[in-house]
């Protein structure tokens, strides 16, 4: 008998989910950008619940965009089921695009909101519009993506795998450089080429030639939390490749009456800290493939390959020093980490 009464009692505990909801009540949010202006605006993706390729064969859009303010983020996105049927659910969201005004001025205010929720995934990426009209980036229809917002995430790592112009970042990253002293934080950037309007309409990937599209651009650099400035493409290189996060990459070198396109690859990058001497040394190791040669020259000699090393570390080399150069003089910010690393060694 007291066995009964046992399982009696733990019969109401075994009820299944507390906060159990029906997908069909979700609207599966994959993008957000977020502006300031006196309030806070926010512009939600949402995937149509139709299968993808049911949508597509109907010719109904793939992805639903909705717009809202409010005095918070939350009270912003809360009031998009004033015009949605379905509460926005964040676990699957891949992009959040800040505007410059939100990067300077309410950084504190995003990270502590998208820390809070509980369904929000912390590693989806983070962007920096460079413009008004590139916040509205989400909302253009796009040709090899059936989700617009899958075409800038996928952009965006394609371009750090092989070109390594601009580093892409989680919420994770973000809050880690935010909250260490010695870090200044760098956020990857991106633009809207074309009409943005004309790339709203379904008529856009009707074309082979797009009227407008979204293009990953340069990074974003902070000095004390304030966003200072967007790098060159020869410095958002440089940086990634003294932090050790540019794997591959092209360079074109003139070399005598042609050129030759290198490709490293396979770049090892290791810094040390003299503190006593205040000096860093940087030691980059890699390998290159000769992809594309126009000069006329006899890649069989052994002393012409030389050469063309040479002529390779010699570049790199300037590069580097040169974009040090420029982001000191010029925005006074150690987004290197050289700090960090001073600190970890000295501790």
């Amino acid at each position: 008998m007291k066995k009964i009464k046992f399982l009696i009692i733990l019969l109401p505990l075994l009820s299944g989910c507390y906060n159990y909801r029906e997908l069909n009540d979700l609207g599966i949010t994959t993008a957000i950008s977020i502006d300031y202006e006196e309030n806070f605006k926010i512009k939600a993706q949402v995937i149509n619940p139709v299968k993808q390729q049911d949508a597509t064969s109907s010719g109904e859009p793939t992805f639903v965009n909705f717009d809202s303010e409010g005095k918070s983020i939350q009270e912003a996105l809360r009031r998009i089921i004033l015009e949605s049927p379905r509460q926005l659910y964040g676990s699957q969201l891949q992009l959040l695009i800040l505007s410059e005004e939100v990067a300077n001025n309410h950084l504190e205010e995003v990270l502590d909101f998208c820390l809070r929720d509980p369904e929000f995934r912390s590693e989806f990426k983070v962007l920096i519009a460079k413009n008004d009209e590139s916040l509205n980036g989400i909302a253009i229809q796009t040709l090899l993506e059936n989700l617009s917002s899958s075409n800038i995430f996928e952009s965006l790592e394609t371009q750090e795998k092989k070109e390594g112009v601009s580093l892409s970042i989680t919420l994770n990253d973000l809050t880690n450089m935010y909250l260490n002293p010695y870090l200044e934080m760098t956020i990857p950037s991106m633009i809207v080429e074309g009409d943005i309007k004309e790339g709203e309409d379904e008529n856009n990937i009707t074309s082979t030639v797009s009227k407008a599209r979204v293009m990953i651009d340069t990074t974003g650099i902070f000095k004390d939390k304030k966003l200072v400035g967007y790098l060159s493409i020869s410095e958002s290189k440089a940086l990634n490749l003294i932090k050790g996060e540019l794997s591959d990459t092209i360079i074109t070198l003139d070399i005598k009456d042609g050129y030759i396109a290198f490709e490293p690859n396979r770049l090892n990058t290791k810094t040390e800290v003299d503190i006593k001497k205040n000096k860093v040394k940087i030691t980059i190791e890699g390998f290159s493939i000769i992809n594309e040669v126009t000069s006329k020259i006899d890649l069989k000699s052994t002393k012409e390959i030389d050469k063309l090393e040479k002529e390779l570390n010699n570049y790199i080399k300037k590069t580097i020093n040169d974009s040090f150069n420029n982001i000191r003089n010029n925005y006074n910010t150690d987004v290197f980490g050289f700090q960090d690393l001073y600190y970890k060694t000295d501790a």
